[in-house]
């Protein structure tokens, strides 16, 4: 046989990009236009596909996007790998033993947004030996609260929705409401008006992308962060600049000589539990990223997705948006990380002078969420109290077991208790974040390294690792990680010419 076919990124990028601007996670999108290319013959068996960062260059996405859609791809048997040699397209019906898994099945990272499939049927064991434990995905199943309200929608209720002709763009006036109220409650006077509901926090993010970024614009991202809103601000082609963190979150002490030498349209950070780092950003520094902002004439996006999750039942400080109502704060949130993913409800409360744009920019997306959704999200939020009560006792066990066990197997690794939040983030002692996920994906369990969070693919000594998961799953997960650890620690010598400190 000759050598095979060898893809470039840009002629792949060519095949694939327009089947990028359908809904749903990009990861998917792009695993399903492989598939699709693959079907038509456009990309033959064995032809071996280009590197993940030369094809995420290519399509303006982050590079953890294509590590997701190549990996959900080896699983499903489309595509194989091994080290040194690349990945491939193989039969999908081919019958040899399970592909080695060379790196972190990222799809993971993206669905912190998202909900996650069951592999366990009723009664089964949540660990298995030949399962790769799930210590990456931040996100939760329902509480038994939450699976009531699920089921409990009336006909009368239906037929209050099934009675309209369903497109409201903005979103169910009594949702938009509740939400307002909560943000005035809080300290930001909020009417229903400046409240759009989305299709998750996601897509607020996209929306305010939409309206704000040009490409070449920069946007200052907080680093490490949500991935999602990296692959956002790729495709609209914006320029990333690293936001600096410490232990209370993004820095402002930085900000203005930032403000001044890269002149972005757009901050973007989460000031309440932060992901994945769970920080909480203090008052004063979100009194100056206010003041800054209207001095610069920045937009602000901050994200409180995470800000329901409030283990400790802390009082964070208030929305960056209640300092100065001139300036330009977009707020999101979502039922995601409290309630449960599935739902895909979210929202962004917007200025007065934007709130037209929000409408229009939503219109354009998808003519409105589904209105199923919000009423549940409604009924949901009218019991949050209880919902929350729920999730502290669950998520303050599975956080101290975590915190218990690495203390006790992995004592040199630099880590803080999060106050809120689903994740732990911890430093390594020396290695390469990247090098230890893949160690530790063959030992049987999956979390995220510090560059697939990351806009420089920095934090190169940084993992998450997520806790909302049950007791047996997270100790046979940490007694895998200590593992991986264990095997890998002695060879970080010679990955040190690699890492950046």
């Amino acid at each position: 046989m000759g050598d095979p076919i060898r893809e470039s990124g840009p002629h792949l990028a060519g095949l694939l990009v327009d089947a990028l601007d359908g809904d749903g996670p990009l990861y998917r999108l792009l695993a399903d236009a492989l598939k699709r290319a693959i079907d038509r013959g456009e990309i033959p068996l064995g032809t071996v596909l280009p590197p993940e960062r030369s094809l995420a260059r290519s399509l303006s996405v982050s590079r953890a996007t294509v590590v997701s859609a190549y990996d959900r791809l080896k699983g499903e048997r489309w595509l194989d790998s091994r080290q040194g040699s690349g990945t491939w397209v193989r039969a999908p019906d081919a019958t040899e033993g399970p592909t080695t898994v060379d790196a972190i099945s990222t799809a993971r990272l993206f669905l912190s947004d998202s909900g996650q499939e069951q592999k366990s049927g009723p009664g089964e064991s949540p660990v298995g030996d030949q399962d790769v434990l799930d210590l990456s995905v931040a996100a939760v199943t329902a509480t038994p609260t939450v699976n009531r309200v699920l089921a409990s929608l009336t006909l009368e209720e239906i037929q209050s929705l099934t009675d309209h002709h369903g497109y409201l763009p903005q979103g169910l006036r009594a949702l938009r409401q509740q939400i307002a109220d909560r943000f005035t409650s809080a300290g930001l006077p909020t009417g229903h008006d400046h409240v759009v509901i989305t299709t998750g926090a996601h897509q607020a993010i996209s929306l305010i992308g939409r309206q704000t970024l040009q490409p070449g614009d920069t946007v200052l991202v907080e680093s490490p962060t949500f991935p999602g809103a990296l692959d956002v601000f790729r495709r609209f082609g914006a320029r990333m600049v690293p936001w600096p963190m410490d232990e209370d979150g993004v820095r402002t002490d930085v900000l203005e000589d930032l403000l001044i030498r890269t002149q972005p349209k757009l901050m973007y950070l989460s000031p309440h539990f932060h992901n994945p780092t769970g920080a909480i950003v203090p008052l004063e520094r979100r009194r100056e990223i206010a003041r800054l902002a209207g001095e610069h004439d920045v937009v602000v996006l901050e994200d409180q997705a995470m800000g329901d999750v409030n283990i400790d039942a802390v009082d964070p400080p208030p929305s960056i948006a209640s300092f100065d109502p001139t300036v330009n704060v977009h707020t999101i949130g979502s039922t995601a990380k409290l309630f449960w993913a599935g739902l895909r409800v979210g929202w962004v409360r917007s200025p007065d002078d934007w709130a037209v744009r929000m409408l229009a920019t939503k219109t354009v997306a998808d003519l409105g969420t589904p209105l199923v959704s919000q009423l549940l999200a409604l009924k949901l939020l009218r019991v949050r109290e209880q919902v929350l009560r729920e999730r502290q006792t669950e998520l303050r066990s599975s956080r101290d077991l975590v915190c218990s066990l690495l203390n006790e197997h992995l004592p040199t690794w630099e880590w803080r208790r999060p106050a809120g939040g689903l994740s732990i983030w911890a430093r390594l002692p020396q290695g390469n974040a990247d090098e230890l996920a893949e160690v530790a994906m063959r030992n049987g369990v999956a979390i995220v390294p510090g560059p697939s969070l990351s806009v420089d693919e920095g934090n190169r000594r940084s993992v998450r690792i997520v806790f909302a998961r049950p007791e047996p799953v997270l100790v046979e997960g940490l007694r895998r990680l200590t593992a991986a650890w264990a095997s890998y620690a002695p060879t970080t010598d010679r990955s040190a010419a690699r890492l950046l400190v």
